[in-house]
């Protein structure tokens, strides 16, 4: 006898089953590796879509210049208002519509009399590289042709998005994509930022018009003045050059430019904690600049900075300054800066430094009152190999000095005690007289 059985309820065979089961759910994992490819990429040298869209600040619509690949909405005022959405072609050509009395037909399909207002296409206007009250006045003329009396106007829906190219000394050269709404800044961090050797303050744009343009980002850097981070155009290459004048910046200090920098960042906290913090970084400076006004536009200054000790090394030379009086009162020496300079920031000591022939070498807290034999004592003496009679005293600027038992010491100071020869030169005297004996005596029975 014949069962009828509705489909729905009948049972399905396990292959069947394993044949829909398995598909889908080798799609969804297909689709969340795919999710997680995009999502990775757009935190590396890729600008994500939805970055560089809008400006830190207003921009009127009358000095936005147009381009291809921005997005209209077109509103035309007259006997018969309309609007419609148009994006800029390749060639720059804004096409030109106005309402049709035909009926609307799609793929043969009559859509009725005129309910919905029918655009038809009849000619374009070009805008390249126009602004918005110009572009205004070239589609009324075109509209004027068929109304009278017209107004037209825009709204900006999307902006254009354009390649750029930023070469010379970034970290990733090449090219990326930008928007009207970003800076020359924006464009240098997507291609990674300056190079340590590269220069902030001479930036050079060359824009597609043919005219060129000299950036200095440290003005916008340091004074937030933003005329020196001017916006990106269409084709605009970024060319940073190599610094002409530069100096080492060392010490218990580290540049401004660091602190965005998330490593730096963490050897900043570890480091100053454990008081062992001594960056190095080049940096460029101008005309003229002095090394006080250097540090306080360039440089984070750390607790640990011993500001009465700053010094610069120029070759053999070094020129100290107090960088304490400069901030307290604004006067003080302030020595110009030269090409290849060494500005230090030292490292406020609260140690001295015991080393050589010591039962336990290392640091001691400074104690004004102490003396150099109770920093030796400190030290647990001296062991049996110590040369005690050529102790020696070396400071932090480099300059040394003979050692007695009852000498004050500086912060920083290092006690440096040498080995003793294993034989002295009156022990070499005796060793060679006795030797001289022995080969005489030797002859003498020998004849």
């Amino acid at each position: 006898m014949w069962r009828e059985q509705c489909f729905c309820c009948a049972p399905i065979d396990q292959g069947v089953y394993l044949g829909i089961i398995f598909p889908m759910i080798g799609l969804l994992l297909w689709s969340l590796a795919g999710l997680g490819l995009v999502s990775g990429e757009s935190f590396g040298r890729e600008m994500p879509v939805e970055l560089g869209m809008i400006s830190e600040q207003h921009i009127s619509i009358d000095d936005y210049v147009l381009n291809a690949g921005d997005t209209l909405l077109v509103l035309v005022k007259g006997r018969f208002p309309y609007s419609y959405p148009v994006q800029i072609g390749p060639t720059g050509q804004l096409v030109i519509m106005l309402p049709s009395n035909r009926k609307m037909t799609t793929f043969g399909q009559t859509f009725g009399d005129v309910s919905l207002v029918n655009l038809e296409t009849l000619s374009y206007v070009e805008v390249v590289d126009v602004p918005v009250r110009r572009a205004r006045a070239l589609v009324a003329a075109a509209l004027g042709e068929f109304i009278r009396p017209v107004e037209v106007d825009f709204v900006l829906l999307g902006p254009r998005m354009f390649k750029i190219n930023v070469l010379g000394d970034v970290q990733w050269p090449g090219s990326y994509l930008a928007t009207p709404f970003m800076r020359v800044e924006d464009g240098l961090d997507q291609a990674g930022g300056i190079s340590p050797m590269g220069s902030v303050s001479n930036i050079l744009i060359a824009r597609r018009s043919g005219d060129s343009l000299r950036v200095n980002l440290r003005r916008y850097r340091e004074e937030g003045e933003l005329a020196a981070n001017p916006f990106l155009s269409d084709g605009d290459v970024i060319y940073v050059s190599k610094m002409k004048r530069f100096v080492l910046l060392r010490g218990a200090v580290f540049a401004k430019e660091a602190a965005d920098n998330p490593a730096m960042q963490a050897a900043f906290s570890i480091d100053t904690l454990r008081r062992q913090f001594n960056a190095e970084h080049w940096l460029e400076f101008e005309i003229g600049e002095r090394a006080c006004d250097f540090l306080v536009s360039r440089a984070v200054l750390l607790p640990q900075s011993d500001l009465l000790h700053c010094y610069i090394q120029r070759g053999k030379e070094r020129i100290f300054f107090d960088m304490q009086e400069y901030l307290a009162s604004g006067q003080g020496k302030n020595p110009r800066l030269e090409h290849g300079d060494i500005v230090t920031v030292p490292r406020s000591e609260r140690f001295i430094y015991v080393t050589g022939e010591v039962k336990k070498p290392g640091p001691v807290v400074y104690n004004q009152a102490f003396t150099l034999n109770q920093y030796i004592g400190q030290a647990l003496g001296f062991s049996y190999t110590a040369n005690v009679r050529a102790v020696r005293i070396m400071y932090p600027d480099g300059h040394t000095r003979r050692a007695h038992p009852d000498m004050q010491l500086e912060p920083g100071a290092t006690i440096y005690v040498p080995r003793r020869p294993v034989y002295e030169i009156r022990d070499w005297v005796g060793l060679t007289a006795a030797t001289i004996s022995l080969v005489a005596l030797i002859i003498t029975f020998g004849e």
